[in-house]
């Protein structure tokens, strides 16, 4: 807020809200300037009273002040605020009341004889009081006033009432005091009603731009819905024409179309995969926030739902992997896993989606269940299986039998005639006691795009992956079933020679350090979480929702920060642009780049373009630690031993 300390008027980039105050402080004033000035009406009038009590023989000259100038003054600048022109004239016209009743009581003063005349210094006193605060005067105008009436007292008393010297001084004292308070108060008032409505204009403006962002994501949300509501529309219509055509086409056309529309699917797989791992990002990132914050040791029930939040978490960002994966847009990830824990996960999770009347038996039951394969496609194999199975058992319920057995195929036993290769496996067998599958159907059960199910049920998919999945682990899926004897599916996987790789329960605490880190993203939330992440870790940060807006922070001051992490799509500048226009201004600076998916940028991409890491949403604050760490560690190792040197150097110095 810029204000000249002696008028108090706004000056410089302020200067424009000048008219405004005025205007505003006219209208909060005005019910309070027309009531000071009725009163300052009365009280000059009563106290005429005063007059005939003290100086009866000079009450006409006093009375002729009071009641021919002052009061009928008084009374018409009361009149003039009724005026539209007062508006314009009011501050001048406080100024000639304030002066003319401080000169009307002075020359009471000069006209009463002593000691009476002692009496009407109060007056004096009253009309300071009047002026400065009563009437909302503005500063400089009532500062003016106000030494006027002590110049015209001075006068008045050195030259028409010849006061004594020690009298005088004495009076001086009074007066110029009580004008100088009236000053500070006149100024304070002022002061602090011009920074309130300074103040109330920044709150107004903040609060016009909450009200844009809404409006602004109002509009988003329409826009958004309408697309997906015409998306949705045309899909149904693609559909029904798919439906017609399948009518009169032959089963290789019908092939040909459903595996175009995967591909559609596939590439609209990736949109969804980045705005889903942003949220998920916010879920994961908060819940570990709060998870650091609870106390490690104890029963602790919150920590425990915190715990099941971010597993399920971690199960939403491995199904969408899975998406991506099925979609063709990233690899799936094969390693030495145990098969037990995610049977039971999956068991657990599957409990509460079953009706009651299905009894789930579990009998897991194995030596040795470490294969290579992917954790999230065994829930998917388990899921698919057992919620087919409880499909058959809706209306009438029954058992679910799941088991999990080592199994040893040799050449000619009934596995291996049902074409099992021989070898050690690890079996799993998915068992429901439903209505079981026609013999003339059970062939084709494992062709794309056949169900048995009503439409809007299936899509005819299930048990098509699922077959791919194990014929890509070099495994095995066989099924026997009779109509109203229920389904048995066994699952052979290889068994793997080598460990599993254990998952710690409970990770190291993530690696601290001491950088400034300028981080970027579009998504406000994103940001939030961002900073908490990064000063939990102990690094200073500076965070943006603007690509443009960052670059503009780092020019500005270059050498202040230590490290850039930046998203990869956001609007007007991606991430690459940014990390190469930085890279313009600072060579080798280290460059995080992050995002939820981009065909763009992936971790080999981002080696190939120099950047210093490349994490993918959700990430761990973990995760965040070590690529910070990794990214700055040559930088941190040359600081040490530039700080080595300087002790050095102060050492020799000493």
């Amino acid at each position: 807020m810029k204000l000249s300390r002696l008028t108090l008027r706004f000056t410089g980039k302020d200067a424009e809200l000048e008219q405004t105050f005025l205007d505003e402080y006219y209208q909060a004033g005005l019910k309070q300037i027309r009531l000071a000035l009725l009163m300052a009406v009365f009280f000059y009038g009563i106290f005429g009273l005063l007059d005939a009590v003290l100086v009866p023989q000079k009450k006409h000259i006093l009375w002729l002040i009071r009641y021919a100038v002052e009061c009928p003054l008084l009374f018409a600048a009361f009149l003039f605020s009724y005026s539209p022109q007062f508006k314009k004239f009011f501050q001048p016209c406080f100024f000639v009341v304030i002066v003319v009743g401080g000169i009307g009581i002075v020359a009471m003063i000069v006209i009463a004889p002593p000691p009476a005349t002692f009496s009407y210094y109060a007056g004096l006193i009253l009309i300071f009081m009047f002026g400065y605060t009563f009437l909302r005067a503005r500063f400089i105008w009532a500062t003016a006033a106000g030494w006027v009436i002590v110049l015209f007292y001075e006068f008045a008393a050195v030259f028409l009432s010849h006061t004594p010297v020690s009298i005088l001084i004495n009076n001086n004292f009074f007066f110029i005091s009580a004008n100088l308070i009236g000053m500070f108060a006149c100024y304070s008032i002022e002061y602090y009603a011009r920074r309130d409505f300074y103040m109330a204009l920044l709150l107004s403006k903040e609060r016009e731009k909450v009200r844009q962002i809404n409006r602004d994501l109002e509009n988003r949300v329409r826009q958004r819905t309408r697309q997906l509501v015409k998306t949705n529309e045309e899909l149904v219509r693609e559909i029904e024409a798919n439906r017609r055509a399948e009518e009169e086409k032959m089963r290789l056309q019908i092939q040909l179309q459903q595996a175009q529309k995967m591909e559609a699917i596939g590439t609209l797989a990736g949109g969804i995969a980045h705005d889903f791992n942003n949220i998920l990002a916010a879920i994961m990132g908060y819940t570990e926030m709060t998870l650091l914050r609870q106390p490690v040791l104890g029963d602790n029930e919150t920590r425990q739902n915190l715990d099941k939040i971010l597993k399920a978490s971690q199960r939403a960002k491995d199904l969408v992997n899975q998406i991506l994966t099925f979609s063709r847009q990233r690899q799936q990830e094969v390693s030495t896993v145990s098969v037990g824990p995610i049977i039971k996960e999956g068991l657990s999770l599957l409990r509460a989606s079953l009706p009651r009347q299905i009894e789930i038996v579990r009998e897991i039951a194995t030596e040795l269940d470490t294969i290579n394969a992917d954790p999230t496609q065994i829930h998917q194999i388990l899921m698919n299986l057992c919620t087919n199975a409880a499909h058959a058992m809706e209306d009438s319920g029954g058992t679910l039998t799941v088991r999990l057995e080592n199994v040893s195929v040799r050449l000619g036993d009934e596995y291996h005639k049902a074409g099992v290769t021989a070898g050690n496996y690890v079996q799993l067998t998915v068992q429901d006691t439903g209505h079981g599958i026609d013999e003339h159907i059970i062939e084709r059960i494992f062709d794309p795009y056949f169900t048995t199910k009503k439409p809007g049920k299936g899509t005819g998919m299930g048990l098509a992956v699922i077959h791919g999945i194990v014929k890509s682990y070099n495994g095995a899926i066989t099924v026997r079933s009779n109509s109203g004897e229920g389904t048995r599916f066994d699952v052979f996987f290889p068994v793997a020679e080598n460990a599993p790789q254990e998952r710690k329960e409970r990770e190291e605490p993530p690696p601290m350090g001491k950088a400034n880190i300028l981080y970027v993203d579009d998504e406000d939330f994103l940001v939030e979480l961002a900073s908490q992440m990064l000063e939990q870790l102990q690094y200073d940060v500076v965070a943006t929702d603007s690509p443009r807006q960052a670059l503009g922070i780092f020019r500005k001051d270059p050498y202040r920060f230590d490290m850039l992490i930046t998203d990869m799509t956001m609007p007007y500048m991606n991430g690459v642009q940014l990390a190469m226009a930085v890279r313009e201004i600072r060579k080798d600076f280290p460059i995080i780049i992050c995002t939820g998916f981009s065909e763009q940028i992936n971790a080999e991409n981002a080696r190939e373009m120099g950047l210093s890491g490349f994490l993918l949403k959700p990430f761990s604050i973990r995760d965040m630690a070590i690529a910070i760490k990794r990214a700055l560690g040559s930088d941190e190792e040359d600081r040490n031993k530039n700080n080595g040197r300087e002790k050095i150097n102060e050492a020799e110095a000493l």
